[in-house]
C-alpha cells in the first residue's frame, strides 16, 4: 500500500515499535523464543546455585507490598461494608472476616482494628537479615537521615488497648469457644495480630511458633520499651537462637543486653544513638519493614559500617579483577545497545506521527483541488437540470395556448348561430353561452401572463436552488479544515499516548534491567567470596546509561523500524 507520494508507508502502524519480540532480538540479543522470563528464571538458578536463597526477592519490582493487613485496614477505613477482623483474634489467634458489622456490636472500631502502616525500606540486600554480620570495626555516630516515623507507639497501644478489652469481652459462645486456644497463648505483642506469615522458628516456651516478621516486631517492641527489657513472647524471653534468624551477633548483644544502661547510653538512645554506632530507629524500622520488598542494591548492607582500609584494598582488588571488568563491559555494552533500541524507538514513534500528519496534510491538498472541481461538475448538472424543467414547462404551456385557442374558435361558430351548411341542425343562442365565451376570451388574454409567471416561479426556484447548492459546497470546503483540524488533533493526542506509554515501557525494562544486574552483580560478589574465602564490603560500580547521541539514531537496514525512517529521510 502506498501513500499520496508514492512510498510504500499508508499502512504503517506503531505495533512493530512496541513489539516485545523485537525488543528480546535487537536490545536484548535473545534466542528466538525467549524472553524476560526466561532469563530471569535462569538467572534464579545461577543465584542459588552461588549461594543467595532468595534470588527471586532481587528481581521483584519496588514497590511490592507482602502484608495483606494493609489492604484490609485501607478498605475498612474507605468502605462501611468493607470487612472487619474480630477483636477475639488476640485471644484466639483466629483471624475471622465478617462483612457489613452490626451497629450496636460492641468490637472496636476498624481504625483501633487497623495494623501499624508499613513504610517502604530504603534498600534491602539480604532479606532476611537486617544487617549482615561483618568483622569488628570502630562505628562512627552520624545522624540518621532516614524519612522513617521514629516511634510507632500509637499503633501499639492501640494494639495493647485491643488485647486488654478483648479480655474483658469474653463472650461464652460456643463458636468462639471452638477457635479458642489454652488461656496462655494469649499475648499482647502485636506481631499476632493481623495477617500471619508462616513460621519459621521452632515453638517456644509459651507455645508459639514465630515467623521471621513476628520476631521482628517483637525486637522492634523491646526497643520501644524503656526498661531496656530483652525481646519476649507472653513474658518469656525469646532464645538468641531465634533472634539469630534475623540479627547478628552483634545486635542480639545489644538488644538483649541485661545490664542496666548508662546515662550516656540512655542519652544515645534518646538522641537516636546507640552503643557500638547503631541507630535505634533505623534498627527498629528496618526490623519492621523488612516485610516488604524493595529494589535490591550492591550497596553495603549496614550503611552505618565504615569499611576499613583493608577492606577497601580488598574491594579494589577485586574490581579490578578480569571477570568484574568483563562483566562491567557486558553490562555498558547492553545499556548501549538498550539505549540506541530506545532512541530508535522514539524516532520512530515521532517519523510515524510526522508522517501521519504529513499525510493528513497531503489529503487535505488533494481534497481541496478534488472538491471544487466536484462542486463545479454538480453545478453543471444542476443548470442542465433546470434548462430541461424550463423547456419541458414552455411545451405544456405552447400546448395550453393552443387548446384555448381552439376551444375559444369553437365557442365563437357556436355562438355566430346555426351552419346554412347544415340544414337540419336548428338551435337557439343562450345568454349563458354568450358568457362562457367572454369568459374563454379572458382566459386566452391571460395566458400570456400567467406562462410568463409560472416561467419566473421556475426560474426563483432555480436560483435558489442554485443558491443552496453553492452554501453546501461552501460548508464542505470550510468541513475539510475542520475535519483536518480535528484528525491533527486526535493524532497528536495519539502521539501523546504513545509517547507515554514507550516512555512507560522503557521505565519498566530499565528498571527489569536494573534489578537483573544487580543480582548478577550480587552473584559475582558471592562467587568470590567463596573462592577467596573473605567479604567485600562497599558499593561496586555499575555502568551509567548512555545519553542520547547521533550515532544512536542509526538502524539497521533489517530492522523492523528502518521503514520509519525510511519515511521521513
Amino acid at each position: 500500500m502506498t501513500d499520496a507520494d508514492g512510498h510504500g508507508f499508508a499502512g504503517l502502524t506503531t505495533a512493530p515499535i512496541f513489539d516485545d519480540r523485537l525488543y528480546f532480538a535487537e536490545a536484548l540479543r535473545l534466542q528466538d523464543g525467549d524472553t524476560d522470563d526466561l532469563v530471569d528464571s535462569r538467572l534464579t538458578l545461577a543465584a542459588k546455585a552461588s549461594g543467595i536463597e532468595d534470588p527471586d526477592l532481587f528481581l521483584i519490582p519496588r514497590p511490592a507490598v507482602l502484608d495483606i493487613a494493609t489492604a484490609l485496614s485501607t478498605m475498612s477505613l474507605q468502605s462501611e461494608q468493607s470487612s472487619s477482623i474480630s477483636v477475639h483474634s488476640g485471644e484466639t489467634q483466629f483471624t475471622t472476616f465478617t462483612s457489613l458489622p452490626s451497629r450496636s456490636s460492641r468490637d472496636k472500631s476498624p481504625m483501633s482494628r487497623m495494623p501499624p502502616p508499613l513504610v517502604r525500606a530504603s534498600f534491602s540486600v539480604d532479606r532476611n537479615h537486617v544487617m549482615p554480620e561483618g568483622p569488628p570495626s570502630p562505628m562512627r555516630h552520624r545522624h540518621s537521615t532516614s524519612g522513617f516515623p521514629t516511634s510507632l507507639s500509637p499503633h501499639s497501644s492501640v494494639s495493647s488497648a485491643q488485647g486488654a478489652s478483648a479480655r474483658k469481652q469474653k463472650r461464652a459462645s460456643a463458636l468462639f469457644s471452638l477457635f479458642r486456644k489454652e488461656q496462655s497463648s494469649a499475648c499482647p505483642s502485636r506481631s499476632h495480630h493481623g495477617h500471619h506469615f508462616k513460621p519459621q522458628s521452632p515453638k517456644l516456651e509459651c507455645g508459639h511458633s514465630l515467623s521471621k516478621y513476628a520476631i521482628r516486631v517483637h525486637v522492634q517492641e523491646a526497643l520501644k520499651r524503656k526498661d531496656g527489657a530483652a525481646p519476649a513472647c507472653c513474658g518469656q524471653r525469646i532464645p538468641r537462637k531465634v533472634l539469630s534468624t534475623v540479627l547478628t551477633s552483634a545486635e542480639i548483644h545489644l538488644v538483649t543486653d541485661d545490664d542496666p544502661p548508662s546515662p550516656e547510653a540512655v542519652s544515645l538512645r534518646d538522641s537516636g544513638y546507640s552503643e557500638n554506632g547503631l541507630l535505634n530507629v533505623d534498627l527498629s524500622e528496618a526490623l519492621y519493614t523488612d516485610v516488604l520488598v524493595s529494589e535490591p542494591s550492591t550497596v553495603p548492607a549496614t550503611p552505618t559500617y565504615e569499611p576499613s582500609e583493608m577492606d577497601e584494598a580488598r574491594l579494589s582488588s577485586a574490581l579490578e579483577s578480569e571477570t568484574f571488568q568483563n562483566l562491567l563491559a557486558e553490562q555498558k555494552e547492553q545499556f548501549r545497545r538498550v539505549s540506541a533500541f530506545e532512541s530508535n524507538q522514539r524516532t520512530a514513534l515521532a517519523a510515524n506521527h510526522q508522517h501521519c500528519l504529513e499525510r493528513l496534510t497531503a489529503q487535505l491538498a488533494a481534497s481541496k483541488i478534488e472538491k471544487p472541481k466536484q462542486h463545479i461538475q454538480q453545478l453543471e448538472r444542476l443548470d442542465e437540470f433546470q434548462l430541461m424543467m424550463e423547456h419541458d414547462l414552455r411545451n405544456v404551456q405552447a400546448m395550453e395556448t393552443q387548446n384555448v385557442a381552439t376551444a375559444l374558435k369553437h365557442i365563437e361558430g357556436y355562438c355566430s348561430g346555426p351552419n346554412p351548411a347544415h340544414e337540419g341542425v336548428i338551435y337557439v343562442v343562450t345568454e349563458d353561452d354568450r358568457r362562457k365565451l367572454e369568459r374563454q376570451r379572458i382566459i386566452q388574454g391571460k395566458l400570456p401572463a400567467k406562462h410568463e409567471s409560472a416561467i419566473n416561479v421556475l426560474r426563483a426556484k432555480q436560483e435558489r436552488d442554485t443558491r443552496l447548492r453553492i452554501q453546501k459546497q461552501q460548508l464542505e470546503l470550510e468541513q475539510l479544515h475542520a475535519d483536518y483540524e480535528k484528525e491533527k488533533s486526535a493524532q497528536e493526542l495519539q502521539y501523546a499516548k504513545d509517547s507515554s506509554q514507550l516512555d512507560l515501557t522503557i521505565q519498566t525494562r530499565r528498571s527489569r534491567i536494573m534489578r537483573r544486574w544487580d543480582l548478577k552483580f550480587e552473584v559475582w560478589r558471592r562467587s568470590w567470596e567463596k573462592e577467596n574465602e573473605s567479604k567485600l564490603y562497599g558499593a561496586l560500580p555499575h555502568g551509567n546509561w548512555p545519553e542520547p547521541t547521533a550515532a544512536n539514531l542509526h538502524i539497521d537496514p533489517s530492522s523492523s523500524l528502518a521503514i520509519y525512517i525510511q519515511s521521513v529521510a
